[in-house]
């Protein structure tokens, strides 16, 4: 059995609840992170949003990520979008464009090299798809060989075209077998990072992050690039224990899934929202939450 093998199989053994973070992370609700790893904080934004208004928002929260997906036909947007994210001092992780399965390979690394080149001089962070383990998401039944073919591919060319971080697609849940998978294939010898999806209570999930986390090769860091839940569910508990397992774990980028309310949700006209802020850019309970948490890391 291969080294990287064997290391996998361990992982994807069970993992016993750590006692002193369940039910509610009260073990680890007064730490102050990893000075060497610390946590970024971001936000998921469409074009829908007023980029004058959201991106001073989030500022005031220090936050230092935006979230996008990029697509051909919206660069007026794009181009004010990342002048003020290095106005403000933060980065924009780039998630590529859904396309038509089977994805043409050559093109689609093309485009993404082309969309880097564009903004290259603002350094952003890519990600390999959104949730290529759903089908609503990947267009198709979910296909690992085919997805790791797609990750290598585009990862190689970008990295070529100068790019620096690079994530594996975020998964929808932190789905430790599709992990293991990718990892088998060679992903996560090409990509920096390991992007994933995470709207469980903190406490359930833990266990799924350091089983996620133990996967990975020496370097490769897990990122939450989705998290939140709905206004009813408590968002700024849900927030406050979510940040405080990032600041445990060291893990480098938590993003939450929307800004404003009425651009995301379970289903339109999104009556339940998950957003920071209302639809009118008012700010809510758990922006709030957030601005005091990340401002006094």
């Amino acid at each position: 059995m291969k080294r990287s093998e064997a290391l996998a199989g361990i992982a994807l053994a069970s993992i016993a609840p750590l006692p002193a973070c369940a039910p509610t992370l009260s073990g680890i609700v007064e730490t102050k992170g990893s000075p060497l790893h610390p946590t970024a904080f971001g936000s998921q934004l469409y074009p829908s949003d007023n980029i004058g208004r959201t991106v001073p928002l989030l500022a005031a929260c220090e936050s230092k990520l935006l979230r996008v997906t990029a697509n051909n036909s919206d660069f007026p947007y794009f181009d004010a979008l990342f002048a003020a994210a290095t106005e403000h001092g933060m980065r924009v992780i780039v998630v590529s464009q859904y396309a038509t399965q089977p994805v043409d390979l050559t093109a689609y690394a093309a485009d993404a090299v082309a969309f880097h080149r564009r903004y290259a001089a603002h350094n952003p962070i890519w990600e390999l798809w959104n949730e290529p383990n759903l089908a609503a998401y990947w267009l198709a039944p979910p296909d690992r060989n085919a997805y790791a073919k797609l990750a290598i591919v585009t990862a190689t060319a970008l990295r070529n075209a100068g790019a620096r971080e690079i994530l594996s697609g975020g998964t929808s849940g932190i789905d430790v077998s599709w992990l293991y998978d990718l990892r088998l294939r060679g992903v996560f010898d090409v990509v920096t990072g390991c992007a994933v999806h995470s709207y469980k209570k903190p406490a359930r999930a833990l266990n799924e992050y350091i089983q996620a986390i133990s996967l990975m090769p020496l370097g490769v860091h897990i990122y939450t690039t989705e998290a939140c839940v709905v206004t009813s569910s408590g968002e700024s508990s849900f927030f406050r224990d979510m940040w405080d397992l990032h600041r445990y774990l060291g893990l480098p980028a938590l993003v939450w899934c929307e800004f404003r309310d009425g651009t995301a949700g379970p289903t339109p006209p999104y009556t339940d929202p998950m957003g920071l802020v209302t639809a009118d850019y008012f700010p809510k309970d758990v922006y709030y939450t957030v601005q005091a948490l990340v401002t006094n890391a």
